[in-house]
């Protein structure tokens, strides 16, 4: 586990780009964006919420900014915690994130205003949640992401049990 490096919104607001859709590298891979709404409470955090995979360290996630973060297909061990220093004091959520190859997923991370999924999709149980962050339909995560900025450079995460070959635009792929 690494040291916390990603200050909150309070001492360093977002700067980067706005957003824009990533393609990825290799297309039996999954997009996955995650994003944080802006929120006045969120603006006062002194260190964002840092978000691990597979007990690698991710990224920091300050209000008003988006990730996006490239996987293999599969189950993944995804969690956030929250850091006090050089510490983390606090899981924030963890899931088994599922992603299917060639798909896209958004999700949206907010502590003081999660979204009631039963108004807003018909199967709520087909959208992965925990905690604070929550899957959403691409149409309304394309509202809320448009004015918001990539606060560090998006991860292409292969993980330690990847046996597949990288991917080459003019391999051959069996269908099995």
């Amino acid at each position: 586990m690494g040291i916390p490096s990603t200050p909150g919104a309070f001492l360093d607001a977002p700067k980067g780009k706005t957003f824009a859709p990533m393609d990825t590298l290799d297309p039996r891979n999954a997009m996955v964006y995650i994003y944080r709404p802006i929120t006045r409470w969120g603006y006062e955090e002194v260190q964002a919420p840092v978000f691990f995979m597979d007990s690698s360290q991710l990224f920091g996630l300050k209000a008003g900014a988006y990730e996006w973060l490239e996987l293999p297909a599969g189950t993944h061990d995804f969690y956030a915690r929250r850091p006090l220093s050089v510490l983390y004091l606090k899981m924030v959520f963890e899931m088994p994130l599922k992603v299917d190859g060639g798909q896209e997923y958004f999700f949206r991370y907010s502590e003081t205003r999660p979204l009631d999924m039963e108004e807003l999709v018909a199967n709520p149980e087909d959208y992965q949640q925990a905690g604070p962050l929550q899957q959403v339909p691409r149409a309304l995560a394309l509202r809320e992401i448009a004015d918001l900025r990539l606060d560090e450079p998006g991860v292409y995460y292969g993980g330690d049990d990847v046996k597949e070959k990288r991917w080459a635009p003019f391999y051959t792929y069996s269908t099995e």
